[in-house]
């Protein structure tokens, strides 16, 4: 199945008891999350993937309703507020007093599919637009509604940067920031693509660039793992174009001008600006690492170590105003509503937002040279 960060995401929400686990569980035509009349029974969000017709397969998230009254209601909508980041769309389910909670819906401008809970109770009220979920045929109403309002636009890596015809040389360094036995995801994701698209790729580590250079006169594109990029720059930059496995998805994920635009704001650094480092993923850090190691390590070596660094992982990003820089890694394990919520929040409170390739790009006085 395609890979969830790239599916859509569709977030149920509403009031404690209005039927949210029970649709989830219609949906999905089991039983996943438990459903009981006692308030506050969804705690953590429970996801699961189904195919929909047309859209393919699409993420649909439980969350832990409002009005929750029990002792850990703050966490629990903690919680929920941070999977409303991560959404393509609501499907809002309908009770009584509503009006606030769809205005806070309303500031994530996404479309928001109202429906009335109608398996286990009456219902005698006007409900307007809303669909009336009686049973689990029902379903397809849902489905209709979210082929309407989603983007059936497949996201792309390669799109616009080579055709189908290309000949490609990804770059990928085995040493001690390597994970042990299998590819990273964004590696993963590039190979796939450009299979399925019939390009011819050739996969290497950074110690034969002069030779693969030299034996493949035909190449399109050279793509490389952040780390290395000066290396494979200064090999293929002057024949071919070369770009980052970060910086492809940076640009398919979020805003790739932000983040240029951002980068150049290195340039008033004065050596005592606070910087955030978000990682998506939530493996330990190592020696190598290039977010905790390296992208610091660079950045004090051309500023100084007055510099300070926070770092988070997965769904930790708060009190972004009190940073001059967000570094952010590609985001390969987000979707893309995922990471333009950070961007639109890093916008509105007015702090700089890149990310790891545009980074070491800059760094190495390749920015401008790079393919985007």
């Amino acid at each position: 199945m395609m890979a969830r960060s790239l599916q859509k995401h569709v977030v149920i929400a509403g009031r404690v008891n209005a039927g949210k686990s029970t649709l989830f569980n219609s949906i999905m035509g089991s039983d996943v999350a438990i459903v009981s009349e006692e308030r506050g029974t969804t705690t953590d969000a429970v996801r699961k993937s189904i195919e929909v017709p047309v859209l393919g397969p699409v993420v649909f998230i439980d969350t832990a309703g409002f009005d929750d009254d029990t002792a850990l209601s703050e966490e629990r909508l903690k919680k929920t507020r941070t999977e409303f980041n991560k959404a393509d769309a609501f499907i809002y389910t309908l009770d009584n007093g509503d009006e606030a909670i769809l205005s806070e819906l309303a500031k994530y401008n996404k479309p928001v599919i109202k429906v009335i809970m109608a398996i286990d109770r009456d219902v005698s009220y006007d409900y307007g637009d809303a669909i009336v979920y009686r049973d689990h045929s029902s379903r397809d109403e849902i489905f209709t509604e979210l082929k309407k309002v989603l983007n059936t636009e497949e996201e792309s890596l390669l799109d616009g940067i080579v055709d189908g015809k290309a000949t490609i040389v990804m770059v990928m360094p085995q040493d001690a920031a390597a994970p042990k036995g299998r590819l990273i995801k964004a590696q993963v994701e590039a190979l796939r693509e450009a299979l399925d698209k019939g390009m011819t790729s050739i996969v290497v580590g950074d110690e034969r660039l002069e030779e693969v250079r030299d034996r493949f006169t035909d190449i399109d594109l050279v793509i490389c793992d952040s780390r290395v990029f000066k290396k494979v720059y200064d090999v293929f930059g002057k024949t071919t174009k070369v770009t980052s496995f970060s910086v492809l998805f940076s640009k398919m994920k979020g805003d790739i001008d932000y983040f240029i635009e951002s980068a150049k704001k290195f340039d008033d650094f004065k050596g005592d600006e606070k910087i955030l480092i978000a990682e998506a993923c939530t493996h330990p850090p190592i020696n190598e690492d290039i977010g905790t190691v390296k992208i610091p390590a660079m950045l004090k070596k051309r500023f100084g170590d007055g510099l300070e660094f926070t770092f988070t992982r997965a769904d930790d990003f708060e009190n972004i105003e009190d940073y001059d820089m967000i570094i952010h890694c590609g985001a390969c394990m987000f979707n893309r509503a995922h990471v333009m919520s950070r961007v639109r929040q890093a916008k509105e409170k007015g702090v700089a937002m890149t990310n790891y390739g545009v980074t070491i790009a800059y760094l190495q006085n390749i920015l401008d040279k790079i393919s985007l």
